[in-house]
């Protein structure tokens, strides 16, 4: 599929980047596998999303008009050349994913037991992280790509709404570990949240849908993609 060779070329136009993330992941993961607590655990996690959407975002930086001329003469189509970007985001939050997994990885071989509210949170952490994806490339592909002001604009698009996600995410989890609960009462809660984790992430894949149709409409009324 040539979406797939449009995000190669996000990932070489911003390969110093990956000397940067895989590191950063790694040392992130480390730490959070030798914590005790699942607030820790969690706090770390919400870390990793938070750098993921930061980082999904580098590409647009590049989108100088000096450049597009390269890529209209590739051969795709406009919805390759937006499927190929979106790819691009989504996998650095499939990284993140990934890492959070191999946290709970090492926080389980350390004896601690990984339940069902943690599991929970991490899913709903995750479709928030999508649609955090969503909502930056479609304010990058409208307001900010190829545009001289982008500078200044990227920067707060980059990180305001995962430094949000992230003061949330720590701000739900304090206020379930402040909370006594019965083990009943827990058990049902944790499935709650679980089922609400599954629900969300549904949900933010069809944002993506959604928000990959509107930048390819945004991209089609222009003379470069």
């Amino acid at each position: 599929m040539r979406a797939i060779n449009f995000m190669k070329i996000d990932y070489m136009l911003t390969k110093q980047q990956m000397r940067i993330v895989l590191p950063l992941f790694v040392i992130v993961a480390l730490l959070a596998g030798k914590t005790m607590g699942d607030v820790w655990m969690l706090f770390l996690c919400s870390y990793l999303l938070f750098m993921g959407t930061i980082f999904s975002t580098t590409p647009f930086g590049f989108c100088q008009k000096k450049n597009t001329g390269f890529l209209l003469m590739l051969p795709a189509t406009v919805a390759e050349r937006v499927i190929g970007r979106f790819l691009f985001g989504l996998s650095y939050i499939g990284m993140a994913v990934l890492f959070c997994a191999a946290v709970m990885g090492v926080f389980f071989l350390f004896g601690n037991e990984v339940n069902m509210t943690v599991v929970g949170l991490m899913l709903c952490n995750t479709a928030l992280g999508l649609f955090i994806v969503a909502l930056e490339y479609v304010i990058c592909y409208l307001f900010g790509e190829g545009k001289g002001n982008w500078q200044y604009l990227g920067n707060l698009v980059r990180i305001a709404p995962g430094m949000a996600m992230f003061f949330l995410s720590m701000h739900v989890v304090g206020k379930i570990g402040e909370e006594t609960y019965a083990a009943d009462r827990m058990a049902f809660l944790s499935q709650q949240i679980f089922s609400m984790g599954l629900i969300a992430l549904g949900a933010a894949f069809l944002v993506i849908v959604l928000s990959i149709l509107i930048c390819v409409k945004v991209i089609e009324r222009r003379d470069y993609a």
